[in-house]
């Protein structure tokens, strides 16, 4: 009988004691964005819950977006960063994101895509433009962060051809996560 009531009583132990580790066991992996001044220019950046490294994505360089936008740098790079920062939190899959200028609707737009030619997370839309689409490429070339134009991806839909760019913001920062959602 006793072995019993001790058995039982190290079994409740046990379990009281992992309980909080399960409960304080480490989260998936998430990335943050924020807007920065890096050298004078505002900037997107990219950081990962698992590291203190920080990614610039895209510098709003006030030369690239003079007549393409109505605002300023600084309300881009805010914006910009609030978007991605929300695809993020709602889980949406940022394993392989195509960063495209390209035209929607007859308007230059810039968008963080999963599909090659899907335009659904649209990032920001410039100003109208007879070459919507040369437009928008040639902001993106401007602002994306030149260490991740690597992978450039030429796709022509509907006799558009657009310019984008395959980001990997896991491998990026070197993290596996164990789920992809969205």
């Amino acid at each position: 009988m006793k072995t019993r009531c001790l058995s039982a009583l190290f079994a409740t132990g046990a379990i009281a004691l992992a309980t909080p580790a399960i409960a304080n066991s480490p989260e998936e992996p998430s990335l943050k964005f924020s807007c920065q001044v890096t050298e004078g220019v505002p900037t997107t950046v990219a950081e990962s819950s698992e590291s203190e490294v920080q990614l610039p994505i895209f510098h709003w360089k006030k030369e690239a977006l003079t007549s393409k936008s109505s605002e300023s740098p600084e309300q881009l790079c805010n914006m910009v960063s609030e978007k991605l920062e929300n695809y993020s939190a709602q889980g949406y899959d940022l394993s392989s994101i195509n960063i495209v200028g390209t035209q929607q609707g007859g308007l230059p737009v810039i968008c963080a895509n999963a599909g090659e030619n899907d335009c659904s997370k649209i990032l920001l839309t410039l100003h109208a433009e007879p070459q919507a689409a040369n437009a928008a490429k040639d902001v993106v070339s401007l602002i994306l962060d030149k260490n991740l134009q690597r992978n450039e991806l030429v796709t022509v839909a509907r006799g558009v051809q657009s310019i984008s760019y395959e980001v990997n913001f896991w491998s990026l920062f070197g993290i596996r996560p164990k789920f992809l959602s969205k």
